[in-house]
């Protein structure tokens, strides 16, 4: 099964629904949207101005998204679960049993369920000692990024990296099948990174 998702919809800010209307539901009537591959252009330069691990909805949890939200550009979104396949300076961002095999802490550690999305209010509370990930890359530029078919590389000015191997020789276990995540031939992160002008995604 494809680990990548491509079918995605975000509220309609013309279109908005009133808080005691929606419920558990988007902030407004939902509409396709179909974001072009990103290109380097687009975001080399850009300061990295928040982290947030959660991004994207089910419509009864939480997609996963790993968003970086960028100065002037939006939101950056590698693919649904992209925490628990990345590495930064060698180290997982995320691995949610590292505990149970003796793995070293990951960068993101025991992040806070993400709130009910609304209109005002679109990013979590930071969860402070279980992040250590935001004071290595928020508030630095992008200097380089590198999207292949089964692989990612964002590089930062301090030289902090930010990485999806082809490999999954650093990939943690997934818990279900006790082996690590692979992509498959239908997953393509060239057509799954992407920018977008909220974290309210819905799949």
């Amino acid at each position: 099964m494809a680990h990548v998702v491509y079918d995605y919809e975000i509220p309609d800010r013309n279109q908005p629904i009133p808080a005691n209307e929606r419920g558990l539901g988007p902030s407004g009537r939902l509409q396709l949207f179909a974001p072009p591959p990103i290109s380097a252009e687009q975001v080399i330069g850009r300061t990295v101005e928040e982290i947030c691990p959660c991004v994207g909805t089910y419509g009864t949890g939480g997609a996963g998204f790993f968003g970086l939200r960028l100065a002037q550009s939006g939101w950056l979104l590698p693919f649904g679960i992209a925490g628990e396949w990345m590495v930064s300076q060698g180290r997982c961002v995320e691995d949610s049993f590292h505990d149970n095999y003796g793995r070293p802490r990951p960068w993101i550690a025991d992040w806070l369920e993400a709130p009910q999305i609304d209109a005002v209010r679109t990013t979590q509370e930071s969860p402070g000692e279980s992040d250590e990930l935001s004071a290595q890359i928020v508030g630095q530029r992008i200097r380089s990024i590198d999207v292949r078919r089964h692989s990612l590389r964002i590089v930062f000015e301090n030289e902090v990296d930010l990485t999806i191997e082809e490999t999954s020789d650093h990939r943690p276990l997934f818990e279900g099948a006790k082996v690590a995540r692979q992509f498959t031939d239908d997953d393509d992160l060239r057509r799954a990174v992407f920018l977008a002008p909220t974290i309210e995604i819905w799949v």
